[in-house]
């Protein structure tokens, strides 16, 4: 990477989510403890970790789907308000924040009595005032976008679940949001259908669309991500820097590590900066080369899983992949 190219890519960016020492509880239940992250605008942050660490909990703070007790969060220039605050009335800014942020859920939560488009451009018409011509016309818009135009006049019903995600991917756009949060947006889908809608959203990726994404596809975090954080136990215990790409070949295929700066990438793309972190347990670690936790105990992400190079026949580890 050249020295131009490094100063774009570290260059600092306007925060549009900033969240301090947040702490959230479910009565005596502590689910979120003292977290802080960033979110850059136009950057793509991936969300992982085990189910019940809290992710999920996280991304409906930003958008106010849950309370916060302490800590701090701003979302795009307002302060989210805390549940004390929100008990006494102190929400007003809460509609403001909402607007400029879209949110698509694991369950579709479409209006099943409403077709697509009616289910697109409802938002805009009861929220931003828009006429409902205009409305319909940005909704057909963006169905064409998702690949649904032909699809707008059918019920949720008539589609497939991938179809029905992509609605609502559609319906989130439609209100222009400066900011998009995905739960875990393909985890009620057949395997099937998940890539049609990975598409939509690397699409929103290449775009340079804000993007919070939970999500439980490593390769599709490794491909579109800028930044990757690793939540356990409701702590960020790991958070890695990551260039988009395609994910490597292992080095049985490729011959060399990705990250040798004295020879080429054999995927032509520069070398990731800041692969690995420090861990709360003092140990560094690199997110995609082992478990960012290093338990003694066997590791859920070691497991073996076959080389993505085209031809490749044999099963490698995934610490001897680059």
């Amino acid at each position: 990477m050249s020295v131009s190219q490094a100063s774009i890519v570290n260059a600092p960016r306007e925060a549009i989510v900033s969240i301090a020492r947040l702490n959230k509880s479910f009565g005596t239940f502590h689910v979120l403890k003292d977290v802080d992250l960033d979110v850059a605008r136009g950057e793509v942050v991936v969300i992982i970790g085990a189910s019940g660490s809290g992710k999920s909990t996280l991304i409906r703070c930003v958008n106010g789907l849950e309370m916060y007790q302490s800590g701090s969060l701003t979302v795009d220039g307002f302060q989210m308000p805390t549940q004390a605050d929100r008990e006494i009335g102190g929400d007003k800014e809460l509609a403001d924040i909402r607007r400029g942020v879209g949110m698509v859920f694991q369950q579709f939560n479409l209006f099943p009595h409403m077709s697509a488009i009616d289910n697109v451009a409802i938002a805009p018409m009861r929220v931003r005032r828009k006429r409902p011509e205009e409305a319909r016309a940005t909704g057909l818009r963006l169905l064409e976008r998702v690949g649904l135009r032909d699809h707008a006049h059918k019920f949720p019903a008539q589609l497939s679940g991938g179809q029905q995600q992509r609605v609502a991917i559609a319906r989130s756009l439609a209100m222009e949001p400066h900011i998009m949060l995905f739960d875990e947006p393909t985890s009620a889908l057949d395997p099937e259908m998940v890539g049609e809608v990975l598409d939509v959203m690397r699409e929103l990726a290449r775009e340079g669309m804000t993007m919070l994404i939970v999500t439980h596809e490593m390769g599709f975090a490794r491909e579109v991500a800028d930044r990757v954080v690793y939540i356990d136990h409701g702590c960020i215990l790991e958070t890695v820097r990551h260039i988009r790409g395609p994910a490597p070949f292992c080095r049985a295929c490729s011959g060399i590590e990705h990250g040798d700066t004295t020879k080429p990438c054999p995927l032509n793309r520069p070398v990731a900066r800041d692969k690995t972190a420090l861990t709360k347990r003092g140990k560094s670690h690199g997110i995609f080369d082992r478990c960012p936790v290093d338990r003694a105990t066997k590791c859920r992400l070691a497991k073996l899983l076959r080389c993505e190079r085209e031809g490749c026949r044999t099963r490698h580890r995934r610490a001897d992949r680059p």
